[in-house]
């Protein structure tokens, strides 16, 4: 509540009741701590990603001793979109979006959209492109799932 205080308008945020807020940040958190960061966590029994070690953004060292504001606001915003939007992340089933046959010339794909079922759609940051803004540089995680970093 207290983030949301310092945003320009709170109101699909503050008219929630606790409990609702209290899913929607802890649905963000699973959200969140499933993508890959880099660093280590600092401890094998922590039972989230973060805090991390062993990494740098903007020459400052990711310590043990603090979480990111990012990380918090990710999350922070993430639970308001999820709170207005309950099922962004969960995928169409049947043929609704999906094209039911493909033709390249002779060649021809049928597909059966009756199989699919509902499911979570791949990429978070395709369905929130300013998530990618706030956790580029701590996530492996991007536009693609072919996203390497890479160092000299």
């Amino acid at each position: 509540d207290a983030y949301f205080e310092t945003v320009p308008d709170d109101s699909d945020w503050s008219n929630k009741t606790d409990d609702k807020k209290n899913r929607y940040l802890i649905s963000a958190t699973r959200y969140l701590d499933g993508l890959g960061y880099f660093g280590t966590r600092c401890s094998t029994t922590q039972a989230l990603s973060w805090p991390r070690k062993d990494y740098t953004v903007d020459t400052v060292e990711i310590k043990c001793t603090f979480v990111p504001d990012e990380i918090k606001i990710a999350t922070f915003e993430l639970a308001r979109a999820l709170a207005n939007n309950p099922d962004a992340l969960i995928g169409s089933k049947g043929t609704e979006g999906v094209p039911q046959e493909v033709k390249l010339g002779d060649l021809e794909v049928k597909y059966n959209n009756a199989t699919q079922a509902f499911t979570l759609v791949n990429n978070i940051f395709d369905v929130f492109p300013w998530l990618a803004a706030l956790l580029s540089p701590y996530c492996r995680a991007g536009g693609s799932n072919s996203t390497i970093r890479l160092e000299r």
